[in-house]
C-alpha cells in the first residue's frame, strides 16, 4: 500500500505545473462550487489536475497568526490569497520571522477558472511595468524601484489609485511589479 501511495504521489508531481493568476479570481471548493478564497494577481499555483474550464490547484504560503491573508514568502507582504475562513487554510508548520512574530506555513487546494491563469509568470510583471511607466509618470517623475521597501509599496500605490486612474486588477499588477523590484527592507 505504501509503495502504491508513493508511486501515485510521484506520478502526480510529474504532471503538476506552476501557473500564475492573471486576474483576481475565486478559488472554489469544487468545479462550479462554493467560493472558499480569493486568489490575487501574481499568485503562484501548482496545477494538480485539468478539469475542463477549471484547474484543480494547490497553493502554499505563509499566514500571520490569526489572519486570513496568505503571502508567498515569510514576512513579505505580497498578497496571494484571501481565505473566506481561516479554517480552510491547512497548517503545515509554525515558524517565527526575524522579529519573533509567529507565522503559519499553510496550504490550500481548490478549483480556479483556467482563463484566469497563465504559465508565463513574466506576463504579470510586464503589465505592471507598463502601468508604472504609463500612469505614474503622468503626475511626477517615476520613483526609483528601491525608493520604498517591498512591504511599503502597497500603501504608497493605494494613495495614488485615484490620481493614476487605476481600475480593477491594474492596482494589483502595479503593486506586484514594484514589489518584485523593491528591496526587502
Amino acid at each position: 500500500m505504501r509503495k502504491i501511495l508513493t508511486l501515485l504521489v510521484f506520478c502526480v508531481s510529474l504532471f503538476a505545473s506552476d501557473v500564475y493568476v492573471t486576474s483576481k479570481t475565486p478559488l472554489l471548493d469544487k468545479v462550479n462550487g462554493k467560493e472558499i478564497a480569493i486568489m490575487h494577481v501574481g499568485a503562484k499555483l501548482n496545477v494538480i489536475k485539468d478539469d475542463g474550464k477549471f484547474a484543480e490547484v494547490s497553493y502554499s504560503g505563509f499566514v500571520p497568526q490569526d489572519s486570513i491573508n496568505a503571502y508567498s514568502k515569510l514576512g513579505i507582504l505580497e498578497l496571494d490569497v484571501e481565505a473566506k475562513d481561516p479554517k480552510i487554510l491547512k497548517t503545515v508548520k509554525k515558524t517565527m520571522d526575524e522579529y519573533d512574530n509567529e507565522w503559519l506555513q499553510v496550504s490550500i487546494t481548490g478549483f480556479v477558472a483556467k482563463d484566469a491563469l497563465t504559465s508565463d509568470g513574466t506576463q504579470v510583471l510586464t503589465k505592471g511595468e507598463a502601468l508604472f511607466k504609463e500612469r505614474c509618470g503622468n503626475c511626477h517623475a517615476l520613483h526609483g524601484y528601491d525608493e520604498f521597501s517591498v512591504n511599503v509599496w502597497p500603501s504608497v500605490i493605494e494613495t495614488m489609485v485615484g490620481n493614476a486612474g487605476l481600475v480593477g486588477d491594474e492596482t494589483e499588477y502595479l503593486v506586484r511589479f514594484l514589489q518584485s523590484k523593491a528591496p526587502l527592507e
